[in-house]
């Protein structure tokens, strides 16, 4: 509960920077979806980064819910849900057949099937503070991946020679938020 207690006065404030932070990264791929809208296409964009996104997003409210008193996690993980959720609707409306249908299998698998299966695991097969460790782990190996996941377009960055595709606002954003977020769990003492 230090997160939100007034008694840590730099942990609320490094935490609900996070959220405003947080907040500008999830809205940085609006030009991305406004080009898309406008083209009704989804020309050489990726959905990759949108999915990660939403995942690591689930399974940090989960987290927060474990672990209990972290409402400046929840918030602006509840709002990525949302947001992520439709950039991916939007994704699809647009996208052509075997994207959708590569987009359909990774949020099966990842959003869907991987986040049950870690729901089960950790619910099962963990018990206490144990529970919220392996839980809390799991969420950094996946936020790293939401850090990595913009850069799957680095194939084509590198085809084309252009860094057109490449969403440098979201790299940087996601960049300020995980320094945020870092200092955060240092001030609340949790690894």
């Amino acid at each position: 509960m230090a997160g939100l207690s007034l008694e840590h006065p730099w942990a609320f404030a490094f935490g609900l920077l996070g959220n405003i932070i947080s907040f500008t990264s999830l809205l940085a791929p609006i030009p991305t979806f406004y080009r898309i809208f406008k083209s009704k296409s989804t020309e050489g964009f990726q959905s990759v980064p949108y999915v990660v996104a939403l995942f690591s997003a689930m399974l940090w409210i989960f987290y927060a819910l474990v672990k209990t008193g972290e409402g400046l996690l929840i918030t602006i993980n509840a709002a990525g849900c949302v947001i992520e959720t439709v950039y991916i609707v939007m994704y699809l409306v647009y996208a052509p057949t075997k994207a959708k249908i590569f987009t359909a299998k990774i949020v099966l698998l990842l959003n869907i099937a991987s986040f049950g299966l870690i729901l089960l695991l950790t619910l099962f097969a963990f018990h206490g503070e144990t529970r919220v460790v392996s839980l809390g782990w799991i969420c950094v190996g996946f936020s790293v991946c939401v850090f990595v996941a913009p850069l799957s377009i680095i194939g084509r960055v590198i085809k084309t020679k252009s860094v057109e595709y490449m969403p440098f606002s979201l790299s940087l954003t996601l960049t300020l938020s995980a320094v945020v977020w870092f200092l955060y769990g240092l001030l609340i003492k949790d690894k």
